[in-house]
């Protein structure tokens, strides 16, 4: 269990780097313009449900171009058809809570498997629960949800102007990243550990980069020279880490400084997008171990100064295939799935016991357990509760202050946006302080919804909360308590098992070769390694789990990470080498000691792995797992002795 004192200080802890002013200030824009319009024409309500629909700017993060107008609008479309939904089916409590649960469950899954960060269902709890607080008209549902829509659509072109006014595209951003990281591995490449630390982050950040321009990918960009460029540079970092991970393996230190040198000349010509006036001019010379780095870093001199009827294609551009990713997940192996069932429980006790007990409100409850459950782990969530209550509380209090001067439409709905605006500048910041205006807010619209501003609105809306707050601890503690940590085994066997496929399917001398076979092969090891952290993460934040135990794995986690970037470079590596049977039976043999290591909880012996002719570091990363898993069994052993 944590100290209390750790738990009250993580309530108060406030991170400034995550203060977003801009995206505060146009959330507090689009609420206002509606609300006011909406107003002075004297079509109130049809304002209010348009500022309502505008909640969808709320879940655009980071990304790119394309998914970032992608989830908008999605977004939108969710929060019309939750409105229509809502307002077929309010004055019917049966189906309305079977149909709130489809509504916080389905869009739970979706953003849960897809990573997609944000506040996940609550907005769409918000926009099917709000026809509670307005005139019960059924035949009034389609003009409900196109005025929402309309918000979004207002939303949308918010966005839009963002981007267009953006100094740097998203995708852009992405590769700078990439060649910062190139020039932290490069000039720490002589001293092994801070390589070996710099090396741990380049993995995943070149992921994350991969995800970046797997996003804007579409069949016009595959055409575009300009992101055909981007999508080269990309691949060439990730190849110019492969070669460094090489040397590494050969001790080949130092580095000479024509590598340093053209290094420098390579990133600032990437970071000017070749408007650099400056020539490379120096004749290198180096030896010939260190020949193909070299032959990387020129070839992003290559990249950069080619004509656009130059650019080629390196390798296929590997399109989301959001729909398989998500069918993917829908396996008792994956955490995300497993998750979405615990969640779908939990949430249908709180919407069980809200309409049984006739709660005024009854979608509060509902609302306030979820979000309790979008904590990323067990210790997470239990913060978020701390926070939930006690922002409820305090926003419930300055609230019933303000509307015991029984404020006018004007001055309400300047607080409404004022609230929204406050919200999403420090939600990231601090939830504690969030949830006091996000609590406002949501009070306020109910109140102008149900056009009763008053003290009585507020006040019950802390027994609600605390409901539901108590509904999500009780059965985080009942249900799932060491979820993660009993799964994390088997992850990591099964990730073992998919990376022994795929070294297979690579290297065989059977030669296989197949664009769509590729992409499947490295989807399904992609989801694998995404389940396998999320299931690391959770793990480690569960608490009844040993945390001693839960980070052994760690080393093993990462080194299979290690292997799995080595793959996919070889994948793209249309010049590998193959290698002969007898090492092809080596290496599927050591995968499989370790998938039953992780598994069944085997012993492990360490055995020796013949040399590879390329991509020498997976056998240095597999050998580095037999020693993680014979030295942590016998920690583990002592510690719990």
């Amino acid at each position: 269990m944590i100290p209390l004192i750790d738990y009250l200080k993580s309530l108060i802890r406030f991170n400034a780097m995550k203060i977003d002013v801009a995206k505060g200030i146009r959330q507090c824009i689009l609420m206002l313009i509606p609300l006011l319009v909406g107003y002075m024409t004297d079509h109130f309500p049809i304002g209010l449900l348009i500022s309502t629909g505008t909640l969808a700017h709320i879940y655009v993060f980071g990304g790119s171009s394309r998914s970032k107008l992608r989830t908008v609008l999605f977004s939108s479309i969710g929060l019309s058809v939750g409105m229509i939904l809502g307002t077929l089916t309010v004055n019917q409590p049966l189906i309305f809570g079977v149909l709130l649960l489809f509504v916080t469950v389905i869009p739970y899954y979706i953003f849960s498997s897809l990573n997609i960060p944000g506040p996940s269902s609550t907005f769409f709890i918000v926009a099917f629960s709000l026809p509670i607080n307005l005139p019960i008209a059924p035949e009034e549902a389609l003009t409900r949800g196109l005025a929402m829509f309309v918000g979004g659509l207002l939303a949308t072109a918010i966005v839009v102007v963002v981007i267009l006014f953006s100094k740097e595209t998203t995708e852009f951003k992405a590769i700078k990243n990439d060649y910062n990281i190139i020039k932290q591995l490069i000039y720490n490449f002589d001293d092994p550990k801070t390589f070996a630390k710099a090396s741990q982050f380049a993995v995943t950040a070149f992921r994350n980069s991969d995800n970046q321009l797997i996003t804007s990918s579409t069949a016009k960009s595959k055409e575009s020279p300009e992101f055909q460029r981007l999508l080269l540079l990309h691949n060439t970092a990730q190849g110019i880490h492969s070669e460094l991970l090489e040397l590494n393996e050969k001790n080949a230190r130092p580095l000479p400084n024509e590598i340093k040198a053209m290094t420098d000349y390579v990133i600032k010509l990437v970071y000017s997008q070749g408007k650099t006036q400056q020539q490379w001019t120096q004749q290198v010379d180096v030896d010939k171990i260190y020949e193909n780095l070299m032959d990387s870093i020129v070839k992003v001199d290559a990249i950069m100064n080619a004509d656009n009827d130059r650019v080629e294609h390196e390798i296929d551009i590997r399109v989301p295939i959001y729909g398989h990713r998500m069918l993917q997940n829908l396996t008792l192996d994956s955490f995300v799935f497993r998750n979405t069932v615990r969640y779908t429980i939990i949430m249908a006790i709180s919407i069980f016991i809200a309409l049984m007990f006739d709660f005024e409100k009854a979608y509060w409850i509902p609302l306030s357990t979820h979000t309790v459950l979008l904590g990323s782990t067990t210790l997470h969530s239990f913060e978020r509760a701390g926070s939930r209550g006690i922002g409820t509380i305090v926003g419930v209090l300055i609230l019933s202050l303000i509307l015991l001067t029984t404020p006018p439409v004007p001055v309400a709905i300047v607080l409404l946006a004022l609230a929204a605006g406050v919200t999403e500048m420090f939600v990231g910041a601090n939830y504690s302080f969030a949830v006091i205006f996000i609590t406002i807010q949501v009070i306020l619209l109910n109140g102008l919804a149900s056009n009763h501003l008053s003290i009585l609105i507020a006040l019950p809306r802390v027994i609600d909360v605390i409901v539901g707050i108590i509904i999500a601890v009780i059965c985080l503690l009942i249900i799932g308590r060491k979820t993660a940590s009993s799964m994390l085994p088997g992850t990591l066997a099964a990730v073992a098992r998919d990376e022994a496929v795929l070294f297979h399917y690579i290297f065989s001398s059977n030669k296989y070769a197949s664009r769509e076979q590729d992409k499947q092969e490295m989807l399904k090891l992609s989801v694998k390694l995404n389940n396998m952290t999320q299931v690391y993460n959770s793990a480690n934040g569960e608490l009844f789990s040993s945390k001693m135990v839960v980070q052994y794995y760690y080393p093993s986690i990462y080194a299979l990470e290690e292997i799995s970037f080595m793959l996919t470079r070889a994948l793209s590596n249309e010049k590998r080498y193959h290698v002969d049977d007898e090492t092809m039976g080596e290496y599927l043999l050591i995968f499989e000691n370790i998938a039953k290591h992780f598994e069944r909880g085997t012993n492990i012996q360490v055995q020796e792995l013949s040399s590879l002719p390329q991509y020498a570091h997976i056998r240095t990363a597999l050998m580095r797992i037999q020693n993680n898993c014979m030295n942590a069994r016998q920690e583990v052993k002592l510690s719990l002795a």
